[in-house]
């Protein structure tokens, strides 16, 4: 969180590095069962080598789990970077999570989230119905690669998300 507030944003190469080492742990995260259901800038440790550790799993649930393990009504997580299906209070997996890794990249991108709103009345609302806007859009210098990468892991439906670390790792690594 310090890093951007002080930057205001990441340059490109910098944000693909730390969104590569997220989806890389995420990935081993996913692998053992676990989702976090609260990525965001400020459970994301960067050492003094630039290595990215994830922090407080404090909400993470088993994903075989799931159901029944939250309070009904209860949402969890902070809204800025929950995907439409944790507002709503329905189950999540490890997609979540993804959206959550793409909310971050997009403000590591443009310097602001992918979708702001004055409560979190409002930011629920605009979540469930808005699209973001392109990250190059914001920032010209995004790749075309990068920008599909993002869009996708906001999408409001998590089929209609990449579906697994894994293959966010790939297609990032393939962008750098």
């Amino acid at each position: 969180r310090d890093l951007l507030d002080s930057r205001g944003r990441l340059d490109v190469a910098a944000a693909l590095a730390l969104a590569t080492q997220l989806a890389d742990s995420l990935n081993v995260a996913h692998g053992v069962g676990v989702i976090h259901r609260d990525i965001k800038p400020q459970n994301l440790l960067l050492d003094q080598d630039g290595v990215l550790k994830v922090m407080d799993f404090g909400i993470a649930r088993l994903s075989e789990r799931q159901a029944g393990l939250t309070e009904a009504g209860l949402i969890i997580g902070t809204p800025a970077y929950m995907p439409p299906e944790q507002i709503t209070g329905e189950p999540v997996d490890q997609r979540a999570d993804l959206y959550s890794a793409g909310a971050v990249l997009y403000e590591c991108l443009t310097g602001r989230p992918p979708i702001e709103a004055q409560g979190v009345v409002s930011l629920f609302a605009r979540v469930l119905t808005e699209e973001p806007k392109a990250p190059s859009s914001l920032v010209p210098d995004v790749p075309a690669a990068l920008d599909e990468v993002v869009l996708q892991l906001l999408a409001k439906h998590p089929d209609d998300r990449i579906q697994h670390a894994a293959a966010l790792l790939e297609r990032l690594q393939a962008i750098g």
